[in-house]
C-alpha cells in the first residue's frame, strides 16, 4: 500500500501528487524545503494550511487563510482526513489519498518548489 498523498486535481485535467512523508506539512503558494506542498493558484494563500500526521491519522489546519480550507464542501478551522476526502483550498480542489488507487508514477506528478520548477501540465 502507498503512503498518504495529496494530489492536487488541476483545472486544466492535469493532477500534481505529493506524498506525504514528513510529520508536518505546509500547503501555499509560497514557501521551501522538502516538506512544503507548492499549490500555485490565485485564491490559495501563501502560507494557506498545514497537514499534520497525529498517531495513525492526518489532519488539515487552515493557517487563517483569506479563501478558507474547506473538506468534503465544509469550511474547516481543523478536520481529520479520510481516505478520498476533497480538500479546497481556495477553489484548488485536492484529494486526500491513503490507498493505492493513483494512476502512473508519483514523480510524473510532483511539483514541489525547487524540484523542476514550475507548473507540471
Amino acid at each position: 500500500m502507498a503512503g498518504a498523498r495529496l494530489v492536487w486535481e488541476k483545472t486544466d485535467g492535469s493532477s500534481a501528487e505529493f506524498p506525504l512523508e514528513a510529520a508536518v506539512h505546509e500547503v501555499g503558494r509560497e514557501g521551501r524545503g522538502d516538506a512544503f506542498i507548492r499549490v500555485d493558484e490565485p485564491l490559495v494563500s501563501r502560507n494557506h494550511a498545514r497537514l499534520e500526521k497525529r498517531g495513525e491519522s492526518w489532519v488539515v489546519v487552515d493557517l487563517g487563510s483569506t479563501n478558507f480550507t474547506r473538506v468534503n464542501g465544509n469550511r474547516i478551522g481543523e478536520a481529520e482526513l479520510q481516505d478520498g476526502d476533497e480538500v479546497h483550498f481556495g477553489r484548488a480542489r485536492c484529494v486526500f489519498r491513503t490507498t493505492d488507487n493513483h494512476h502512473g508514477a508519483p514523480e510524473d506528478h510532483m511539483e514541489r518548489k525547487g524540484e523542476g520548477g514550475g507548473d507540471v501540465g
